[in-house]
């Protein structure tokens, strides 16, 4: 019997969905958390992350970020630093400054607000504050703040010592309370808890790590995901009190914890580090042997962005306290983390709405052994002979049919998976493709002679160059050409090809290789199209009157053709080669020299003939 999708979930209403197609990149550029506020290094220093975020920008925009923290901003800062906001807000991107409330003597927030926005033109904030500092008199005064004019797209607030008491849900609701429940903008907390229980989950191999999913502030306290901030690694995280494993540590191997915070919209706005996002490539010295996450988050936000986005309900299916049967045959059901987003309200919900729901599975591997296991599964959504498609092409199970948990069922009601180790992926029900994030997107038109390749690039720093790839029919894809760059560095460039080289009938597959000036290279989503079949329509507009005859031939295609007129007795009396051109064509037929009586004339094209008519010579 299938059940509604209530059991451990969270609601938050039929359409409310929280807006998490907001990414916030934060991360320590110029200067590091235990600087003085407002320090700024030597201008040489200073010159290099200004001019290199202000190139990266165009990267953050297109792998979907929406907004990006930067360190002790002041209202006295360079003018280098005011170039690199302004660039920053023209690619789409909301700056949030630090604001530090722990001193008196830096004035409150509605003043150091007012001073950032005014000199450098920022209106959100990322606030370090007393951890007893009353819910009321902070409310008065973002009040004032409002007052002024200034209306910040974040508000967040954070506490020096990370919150391990639990202090701020309480503020948070007496400052909502203060400030009415109709208050725009919300401010927001960060959700250190929820970054704790990660923090082990990724690091203690004895932790159970679905102990998670009873961790976050909106499980634990039912505060609205508009009202938190998720993190995995933050510039703080540096172990300032030199205690070993504790909740200062950074989290050495993240990825997880990403994986788990970008697909679980229902918990807060996720944000990403800098340097867990870009690794050694991100000028961070305590990075420099780090593998970049860039490809693995840029994969989640997509997939984020198409398939989780607006979801309004999530099931954590293995928790301790689930209806929901597992069978596990080889893994560890404490290492593993396995939940379904129902997916009505969507964007691929909301688009497939005549062939049904887009229910998301996503599964987590903090364990060392292959996870493989049967997991019952919310059937609201899901009839028999459906099935789920993996989207990122990490599990060892790309396709999850729909099946009778045990001899038992009869109803098919859950999936078998397999990840491997330390792993995770994300299943999309019914067919889908893996999900590819790159800044090349390419169309393939087809037509009868080639097919045309159009692809946009949204910015092309430090392109080499262009390969189109080709593979017919299934086989390996085979560069059949290849286009220099424009040279548009942070904007966006335009590209045509026609592959003239088909033949009627292949099924045509084609991808663009975009090399970079360093040896690497990404490859678009594929494209695939078939050529448009030939097609000739032919219809006689004028009858013999005395000595002619005039055919409209209308085609997709051009080509050569041959207009052959045959006696009675089927014998060619007259041959004529006939250009074909895409359009209508119209041909005035000359009968002057036959003699009177009965002829037919027919059209060849394609070694075949593809029409014939009687007309008669008066």
């Amino acid at each position: 019997m299938r059940k509604p999708l209530l059991a451990t979930m969270l609601l938050f209403g039929l359409l409310s969905g929280l807006p998490a197609q907001d990414f916030i990149l934060q991360g320590c550029y110029w200067s590091c958390p235990e600087d003085a506020p407002g320090s700024l290094p030597d201008s040489a220093t200073l010159e290099f992350w200004v001019d290199h975020l202000t190139v990266q920008s165009p990267e953050f925009t297109h792998a979907g970020f929406t907004a990006i923290w930067l360190p002790n901003l002041t209202a006295q800062a360079p003018q280098q630093v005011k170039k690199l906001i302004q660039n920053l807000n023209r690619q789409g991107l909301t700056v949030i400054a630090e604001v530090d409330l722990r001193q008196d003597s830096l004035g409150t927030l509605s003043e150091q607000g007012t001073a950032l926005n005014d000199a450098l033109g920022v209106a959100s904030f990322s606030i370090t504050d007393r951890a007893h500092f009353p819910a009321e008199a902070f409310a008065a005064d973002f009040k004032a703040l409002l007052e002024r004019g200034i209306e910040p797209k974040f508000i967040i607030r954070g506490s020096p010592d990370f919150d391990r008491s639990g202090q701020q849900v309480r503020w948070m609701r007496n400052t909502l309370k203060a400030l009415g429940e109709k208050a725009l903008p919300k401010p927001r907390i960060y959700d250190y808890q929820l970054r704790e229980a990660l923090r082990k989950a990724c690091s203690d191999t004895t932790y159970d790590v679905r102990r998670v999913y009873r961790s976050s502030i909106r499980d634990t306290s039912a505060l609205s995901g508009y009202n938190i901030v998720t993190l995995a690694n933050h510039p703080a995280y540096k172990n300032q009190n030199a205690q070993p494993a504790d909740y200062d540590n950074p989290i050495e191997e993240p990825l997880l914890a990403y994986a788990y915070l970008l697909t679980n919209n229902q918990i807060g706005l996720p944000s990403v580090f800098y340097g867990d996002y870009f690794g050694g490539d991100s000028e961070l010295v305590e990075y420099a042997e780090k593998k970049p996450l860039r490809a693995h988050i840029d994969q989640l936000m997509a997939i984020h962005r198409q398939f989780i986005f607006n979801s309004t309900l999530v099931e954590y299916l293995n928790a301790t306290d689930s209806g929901k049967r597992s069978a596990y045959y080889s893994g560890d059901s404490t290492r593993a983390l396995v939940f379904q987003l129902e997916g009505n309200s969507t964007p691929a919900g909301l688009q497939s709405r005549t062939q049904g729901a887009r229910d998301v599975l996503v599964a987590i591997n903090f364990g060392s052994d292959t996870l493989s296991l049967r997991q019952e599964v919310n059937t609201s959504n899901i009839k028999a002979g459906d099935y789920f498609t993996d989207v990122t092409a990490q599990s060892l199970s790309q396709k999850a049919m729909l099946l009778p948990f045990d001899s038992l069922d009869a109803e098919p009601s859950a999936v078998a998976v397999r990840v491997p180790p330390r792993s995770y992926a994300v299943w999309v029900q019914g067919r889908a493709q893996k999900i590819t994030p790159s800044r090349v997107q390419l169309t393939a038109n087809p037509y009868p002679d080639y097919i045309e390749l159009n692809w946009e690039v949204a910015y092309e720093r430090k392109v080499l160059g262009y390969q189109v790839e080709r593979s017919v029919n299934d086989g390996p894809f085979e560069q059949i050409g290849q286009l220099p760059p424009l040279a548009n560095e942070n904007e966006s460039a335009s590209f045509l090809f026609l592959d003239k080289d088909i033949f009627q009938g292949e099924d045509l597959r084609y991808r663009i290789k975009l090399i970079d000036k360093e040896g690497r290279f990404e490859f678009s989503p594929v494209a695939q199209t078939t050529p448009v079949q030939r097609d000739l329509k032919f219809e006689l507009i004028e009858a013999p009157e005395q000595h002619s005859c005039t055919f409209k031939m209308k085609s997709n295609y051009s080509g050569q053709g041959q207009l052959v007129i045959y006696d009675a007795n089927g014998d060619p009396v007259f041959e004529q080669p006939q250009t074909i051109t895409k359009g209508d064509n119209i041909t005035r037929v000359d009968l002057s020299r036959l003699d009177k009586g009965i002829y037919y004339l027919r059209f060849h094209a394609e070694e075949r003939a593809l029409w014939s008519t009687k007309v008669v010579r008066l």
